[in-house]
């Protein structure tokens, strides 16, 4: 099982117009970078540019269909 590390990168500023990043490592290789916004949950893969983004609502339907407890 790969060895997992979550780097949190939290703004100085109030979170409202700032995301907050969380950039995930998976055995030393950078997984991608998880962005949270009022708006949305944006995913950049690792080594690209472009990210994915994704409104709250369809979230919570993805996680509660494909999600686990």
């Amino acid at each position: 099982m790969p060895v997992h590390r979550i780097e949190l990168e939290l703004p100085r500023t109030d979170v409202e117009g700032t995301d907050v990043r969380f950039c995930v490592w998976s055995d030393e290789e950078l997984l991608g970078e998880l962005r949270i916004s009022r708006g949305t949950v944006d995913w950049r893969p690792g080594h690209h540019q472009q990210a994915w983004v994704m409104e709250w609502e369809r979230f919570d339907e993805l996680m509660r269909e494909h999600g686990h407890r």
